[in-house]
């Protein structure tokens, strides 16, 4: 009979780790390769030219790009557009590895600020500005000193 209690008690042990293995800790390593790519997007994609430039006092002017930054320009709103929907899909699925990073970054966020940087790009300004900070918070990372 103790044979039998082993044998439970082994694959007792074996579905727990499973479940742990299957439902935290990929999706947390998921996670945080995310998290990763964004930081790295985020520095390449920093110095991306806009197409506008948007003065403190609310006043927009053109900018003259060239096809090459325009095409570059187009890439970062893809790359964040992409982060975002990933982020987004994390947010909403994987629960128990969203409790467990929720006590410093906050995947929701960041999904929204990714969407705000994409959409922001084209024009250098405050909302541009604003949609970066808001991103650097909910991963708790900066990119510049």
């Amino acid at each position: 009979m103790t044979g039998a209690w082993n044998t439970v008690g082994m694959l007792a042990l074996g579905a727990l780790g499973w479940f742990v293995t299957s439902f935290v800790g990929r999706p947390l390593r998921d996670f945080f390769d995310l998290r990763r790519e964004v930081i790295h997007k985020s520095v390449l994609y920093d110095n991306v030219t806009g197409v506008e430039k948007e003065s403190p006092d609310g006043h927009v002017e053109q900018v003259e790009i060239t096809a090459e930054e325009f095409k570059r320009l187009q890439e970062a709103q893809n790359a964040f557009r992409d982060l975002a929907s990933r982020m987004r899909a994390f947010a909403l699925n994987e629960h128990l590895a969203v409790w467990l990073v929720k006590w410093r970054y906050d995947p929701w966020e960041a999904s929204v600020a990714l969407l705000r940087a994409s959409n922001t790009l084209p024009k250098f300004g405050g909302a541009r500005a604003d949609a970066k900070s808001k991103l650097e918070q909910a991963l708790g990372f900066r990119i510049t000193r």
